[in-house]
């Protein structure tokens, strides 16, 4: 006799497994972070929604005026010269450091060398690694308020601050490009005997050269977003009037700065799809225009920046970072401080990458509108139309979503449920609903037709090919995708600190205003570390994944 079928098949138990598992990670994160989702329950109880109403009756009258929309246009021009000079800063020491960080391939079996050389160029790429390492690790907004605090008020520090961290990113991928190179071509002319510079140009960045430019287009869109919320401690563009704003409860200002921040992403996201497509050539010489444009407007006195004066205060701050204090109890605070980082980004990633599951479909045509058949049912008549609406306005939620920083989410979460760790994770989560959903939704779009074919000939509805069909292709990427915005968020969290939102960014902006260097250095050690760990971990999880 046969034994019964079990009530969950064997390849259902394991996954079902993980999500419990992913289940318990969430409400355990959310517990130890101090999370309180019933926050949100207050802004709908009769009587106590006074911050939201006012918000919401001020953002639905924005302040048109030709003075001040004139000066918040001035204002998006100068987020747009800061997020170009950054942008430039950041490709200038991010490529310059990859060349040195990556074995190159087919130098790696090249001639014999001393063991002193060797010894030199390990050292030496160890060094250049640690410094991307670090440059990435600490988010923009930490080097932002340290260079204001440095070099002065204005969009000089902005510029400083995106070329800093932002060539900690480029570079770490520039190298990795490097290293994932055919190895044939670099070797061939080394053993011809072409030098470096010469191997590279001809046998390696013919091959990275795609990659390179798809990726600092990317930054550049993420560069002039940054450039836009930075004022908030003082390095100038939009983010100063959307601190001013929301300090002073002008929510009618705030929805014209934030209308300019959200047609500014837009406009980004569509001049990169455009730009793309463009030779290196045309690219370079665009790139060169922009950067002298925002040089002659944003005016910046570099040379009074580096004064006597602002250079005695980086002496300082570098004597008193070269001593992390001494005192223990200091060190297992910021331990601590770290570890609710990372659970506020844990929880605020699965809450939103959950969210993403569900949005992404109903942004994909093939799901919500139509499908892999010729004419399947739905796609004609009233039903076509609520569709075609039904995806245009999920697209829209998740455009908005995305568009707007997490450092402004932080700020208005903060109005509605008060500061803390609650508004925190809220705004990163937001942020990355609608990132992951944009993602994912490229993935599904992605997925190989042929089982959904069959699935649709066999007659299932839309919501079982997405299950069956769909989600058992792409899963793994979908994982991966969670877990790179999982890395980064550990960033954002630690971004949305500096407004009051809880984590290891609160403990920075108190040193760093009170020019604690000792304490600031054991702060950025232990943060550097923490996002290190985390990177390491999620390219090991990754590489297994789409292994």
């Amino acid at each position: 006799m046969n034994a019964p079928e079990p009530m969950v098949p064997a390849r259902y138990r394991a996954t079902l497994s993980w999500l419990g598992l992913v289940l318990v990670s969430l409400v355990a994160c959310a517990w130890h972070s101090g999370v309180d989702l019933s926050a949100l329950a207050t802004l709908w109880r009769g009587g106590e929604m006074g911050a939201l109403t006012d918000t919401a009756s001020g953002l639905a009258r924005p302040d048109l005026s030709a003075e001040y929309v004139a000066r918040v246009a001035r204002l998006a021009v100068d987020s747009l010269a800061i997020g170009v000079l950054g942008t430039a800063l950041a490709l200038v020491l991010g490529a310059a450091l990859s060349l040195v960080a990556a074995r190159w391939p087919g130098l790696v079996h090249g001639p014999r060398r001393s063991r002193a050389g060797t010894v030199t160029s390990a050292g030496t790429r160890a060094l250049a690694r640690a410094l991307l390492a670090g440059f990435r690790a600490v988010p923009e907004i930490v080097w932002a308020f340290l260079f204001v605090r440095i070099f002065g008020l204005g969009p000089g520090a902005a510029v400083l601050a995106i070329g800093v961290s932002f060539a900690g990113v480029l570079g770490r991928l520039y190298a990795e490009l490097i290293e994932a190179a055919p190895a044939a071509p670099a070797r061939s002319l080394a053993g011809a005997g072409a030098g470096r510079t010469a191997v590279f140009l001809y046998g390696v960045f013919p091959l990275v050269r795609r990659q390179w430019v798809a990726y600092a287009l990317f930054r550049l869109e993420c560069a002039i977003r940054s450039g836009a919320i930075l004022g908030v401690v003082g390095a100038g563009g939009l983010g100063q009037e959307i601190e001013l704003s929301l300090r002073y409860y002008q929510f009618d200002k705030l929805a014209t700065t934030l209308a300019a921040v959200l047609l500014l992403a837009i406009a980004l996201e569509a001049a990169s799809r455009r730009l793309r497509r463009s030779s290196t050539g045309t690219l370079s010489a665009l790139l060169g225009a922009a950067v002298a444009g925002s040089l002659l407007w944003l005016e910046v006195p570099w040379g009074a920046m580096f004064s006597a004066d602002a250079l005695e205060q980086a002496r300082r701050f570098l004597a008193g970072f070269g001593s992390p204090t001494a005192d223990l109890g200091f060190w297992v605070e910021a331990a601590g401080e770290a570890v609710v980082t990372v659970a506020m980004a844990w929880s605020a990633t699965l809450v939103a990458a959950a969210g993403a599951l569900v949005l992404a479909p109903l942004a994909a045509w093939t799901f919500t509108v139509g499908g892999y058949l010729p004419a399947p049912p739905g796609r004609s008549g009233l039903a076509g139309v609520v569709r075609v609406g039904l995806m245009a306005v999920t697209r829209l939620l998740s455009q908005v979503l995305r568009a707007l920083p997490e450092l402004v989410w932080a700020l208005l979460f903060i109005v509605w449920v008060g500061p803390g760790v609650t508004a925190g994770a809220l705004a990163v989560g937001v942020h990355t609903l609608g990132i992951l959903a944009r993602l994912y939704g490229d993935v599904l779009e992605e997925a190989e037709p042929a089982p959904l074919v069959l699935l649709e000939k066999a007659g299932a509805g839309r919501v079982a090919r997405y299950v069956y069909g769909a989600l058992p292709q792409v899963a793994p990427r979908l994982v991966s995708y969670g877990l790179y915005r999982f890395e980064v968020n550990i960033r954002a969290t630690t971004m949305v600190g500096f407004v009051g939102a809880g984590g290891l960014g609160d403990a920075l902006h108190t040193s760093l205003s009170l020019f604690h260097m000792h304490d600031l250095a054991a702060l950025i050690v232990v943060l550097v570390g923490t996002v290190v760990l985390v990177d390491a971990l999620g390219d090991r999880l990754r590489a297994r994944l789409l292994g």
